[in-house]
Formats: structure tokens, sequence, C-alpha cells
């Protein structure tokens, strides 16, 4: 299959910090930056949670058209394999809250 590189925008937070091994829980997935980006100004007026920040995050991917369908589709279920799939091409921070 032909493979495609696209921007793919994730909220992730913060659960564990064990010196350069940091543990994130994937809240929200989206392809389309403002959308991701109100999602996250959502996430922070309803926080009420202690956690040790919110971030939301720009990871430019490469994989295959299907990939990023099931990814966009079922990002609640899919196991951590799924992720391991991925070609992660640049990583950029885009917002990061620390309550």
């Amino acid at each position: 299959m032909k493979q495609e590189t696209k921007p793919i925008y994730f909220i992730e937070e913060t659960q564990n910090i064990e010196g350069a091994y940091v543990e994130v829980r994937t809240l929200y997935v989206a392809d389309n930056k403002e959308q991701a980006k109100e999602a996250y100004d959502q996430l922070l007026k309803e926080d009420t949670r202690k956690s040790f920040g919110l971030l939301l995050n720009e990871y430019v991917i490469k994989a295959d058209h299907s990939y990023f369908v099931n990814l966009l589709r079922s990002w609640k279920n899919l196991p951590a394999e799924f992720y391991r799939k991925m070609q992660i091409m640049t990583y950029r921070p885009l917002a990061e809250y620390q309550g």
C-alpha cells in the first residue's frame, strides 16, 4: 500500500514520570489542528484532575492511508502495538499546561 505523511494531533495527559520515562494517557486524537486546539481548551476548562500536565502535541506521521483511518476512528480502543506501527517523522509540542 502507498504510504502518506500527515500531521496528527494528540491531547495527552502525563500520568507518571520516572527518570527519562514519561507515561502518558491519550485523551483525544484529531487530524485537524483547530479542532484539536478547541478540544484542548475545553479540557483545560473541565480539568479538575490531579496530573503532571496536559499536552497538545503534533506528530507528523508516515503510514498507510488505512492506518490513519483506523487511528482516527478507533483511537480509544487501539492496542499499544498499533502505535508501534507508525513512523513519526517529526514531533512538536503545541501547548502544555501544568496544574
